[in-house]
């Protein structure tokens, strides 16, 4: 033993005087689990949505389909025909006339925060929900 050292000098960490769980730690945790909770319930919920509606916006005007319905349908733009699909509750543009055809690899969307636009030919899919019952849906399809 070091002569600089006495028994007592020991810091406490190496006395034996450990203090147990900090409680803001148990509240830290607690709180971060709740957020983690909610988060999830959220996920959850905005995927269980099955109501929604595929708004197409095209210079002819602007049609709605229902997501429930699997379909393939086209829309003319000034380029010439955009290929659409919905499957799965998921809609896509399948193939269109644009140069790029960058519309085509963009991820297929459900959720109301998703738009696929095709700015060459000027479509644009956005997914909307109806609040009221008795609104219609454009379901024709070529």
């Amino acid at each position: 033993m070091s002569p600089l050292l006495v028994a007592n000098e020991f810091p406490a960490r190496y006395t034996g005087n450990v203090k147990k769980r900090h409680p803001t730690l148990i509240v830290d945790l607690s709180i971060f689990l709740l957020c983690i909770a909610i988060l999830i319930l959220l996920f959850a919920n905005q995927q269980s949505k099955g109501g929604g509606y595929l708004q197409v916006e095209s210079p002819g005007g602007t049609y709605r389909y229902s997501l429930a319905t699997d379909t393939h349908f086209h829309v003319s733009g000034p380029l010439g025909e955009t290929e659409i699909e919905i499957a799965g509750g998921k809609a896509r543009i399948v193939d269109s006339p644009c140069p790029t055809k960058s519309c085509t690899r963009q991820l297929p969307i459900s959720t109301g925060n998703g738009w696929v636009a095709c700015l060459p030919n000027q479509i644009l899919l956005t997914i909307v929900s109806s609040p009221d019952q008795s609104a219609e849906v454009d379901d024709v399809a070529n």
